[in-house]
């Protein structure tokens, strides 16, 4: 009840909140699969890296295009692509040996 009371009072809504908690832990994931790559020279790794950087840019495309109302019609395009990529980088990072 406090909380929402903030988030109310503040402009931003819940949902919002929890999309930009979201794409700031897929930006830290993003990071930590960089870090593990630089290390362990694993091309398993620089899929999932690549595919976190996709998730938090659809998060992103998403957040700003209900802010803006920018984007709408390519919308319905965009993110079934970004989410085909994220999910055969995930394939790719699985199976490649």
């Amino acid at each position: 009840m406090i909380l929402s009371c903030i988030f109310l009072d503040s402009g931003l809504d819940l949902g919002e909140l929890i999309d930009l908690g979201i794409m700031s832990f897929s930006i830290i994931l993003f990071v930590m699969s960089i870090t593990a790559y630089r290390n362990t020279h694993m091309k398993k790794i620089a899929f999932a890296a690549v595919a976190f950087a996709l998730f938090s840019v659809q998060l992103f495309i998403e957040y700003y295009s209900e802010a803006t109302s920018i984007f709408e019609d390519q919308l319905d395009l965009i993110l079934p692509i970004i989410t085909l990529l994220i999910l055969l980088l995930f394939f790719f990072g699985v199976v490649k040996k």
